[in-house]
């Protein structure tokens, strides 16, 4: 398998405790479920079913504040659109609460896609990009919707080495299938026309939009 990314080559890690197969860039770092082992959208669903998440859990909306905290001083305008809002969209109600005119979008909680129809000035994504099974076709997909200079706001984990990964916490999650390192946000970056603006090396990664789109 090419990679998923940046069409580079690949290695396979293979995980013995779960027994199940990575597909890794060599170039970017990128890594990839093997598709044989992605689980079905109705086993999907129910995983994201027992997610009991609300704005009352002090810590959930503080998590969600501290990611807010890492961009807003990037943004000019809040127009925004909130992609994965999960089965509580708790962090659009927080940017609410904090003057952001929200856009909220999920495939399987909020599937209504009129939020193709505008343009915003920042996307917020928090722990979706690993989900993705065609991720450079989200990826563009969010690009052709942010205005120009606007924020495209992401929080997932980011992979260290092999066994670091193998090891890794964050993998145990079945439906957690795509893996982006630093490096794999640059080369985005680099074919896009954004800029990173600000990342933490952990979970946040912050681009900005310098393409024109006139």
């Amino acid at each position: 398998m090419t990679c998923k990314i940046c069409k580079q080559e690949t290695y396979i890690i293979y995980d013995d405790q779960f027994k199940v197969e990575y597909h890794r860039c060599k170039s970017c770092g990128f890594i990839y479920e093997d598709p044989a082992y992605h689980i079905s959208y109705n086993d999907e669903k129910k995983e994201y079913d027992t997610h009991n998440n609300s704005i009352e859990d002090e810590g959930y909306v503080n998590m969600f504040r501290r990611f807010m905290e890492s961009f807003e001083h990037f943004v000019e305008k809040k127009n925004v659109l909130e992609y994965g809002s999960g089965p509580e969209p708790v962090f659009s109600e927080v940017l609410r609460r904090s003057g952001y005119d929200v856009t909220s979008y999920d495939p399987f909680y909020l599937p209504d896609e009129s939020y193709l129809d505008k343009t915003y000035d920042v996307i917020t994504s928090t722990e979706v990009f690993e989900h993705f099974v065609e991720p450079i076709q989200e990826i563009e997909k969010l690009i052709g919707l942010l205005n120009e200079d606007g924020i495209l706001a992401i929080m997932t984990q980011f992979p260290r080495d092999d066994d670091h990964f193998k090891s890794w916490w964050y993998r145990r999650d079945k439906t957690h299938i795509s893996f982006y390192t630093v490096e794999t946000f640059k080369w985005i970056a680099n074919r896009y026309g954004l800029e990173i603006v600000y990342h933490n090396e952990k979970d946040y990664m912050i681009f900005k939009n310098t393409k024109s789109t006139d």
